[in-house]
């Protein structure tokens, strides 16, 4: 008796998006990844598609938003965009690490990681990711 051929196992395309609901951040349409970077086209913006701090910026002077520290509005083209994981430290430039923030809140945080800067925010952002994970394994 011959054992039955697997069929090969094709991986789903990996969607990155950001796991944050503010409309900034729900504007950003996964385009494509270039190789190195994802790209995203960003709802109601003509051009793209762009890098991810390319894109959540634009998304943001489209949409506007808060801090995602201090939860303040911050006005269209004053927003910084903040790696809540630091490169210095590891993190990676990705839509998943990259959060809004105002000046001041951005110029604080520095190299800290998110959780020593403010455990609020830092417990946001974890559950965020989570609820994101949990989409994925739900649909394997």
């Amino acid at each position: 008796m011959t054992a039955k051929a697997k069929k090969p196992v094709t991986a789903a395309p990996v969607h990155l998006a950001s796991p944050f609901e503010a409309m900034a951040y729900r504007a950003l349409v996964y385009a494509r990844d270039n190789g190195t970077t994802a790209l995203y086209y960003v709802a109601g913006v003509a051009g793209g598609p762009w890098a991810s701090n390319k894109a959540l910026a634009s998304a943001h002077r489209k949409h506007g938003g808060a801090c995602f520290y201090c939860k303040k509005s911050i006005e269209s083209g004053k927003a910084t965009i903040d790696h809540v994981e630091p490169v210095s430290l590891g993190g990676k430039n990705t839509i998943q690490n990259q959060v809004i923030a105002c000046q001041p809140c951005n110029a604080r945080k520095g190299q800290q990681v998110i959780d020593a800067f403010n455990p609020a925010a830092g417990k946001d952002w974890l559950q965020a990711l989570l609820k994101q994970i949990q989409q994925r394994l739900d649909r394997l």
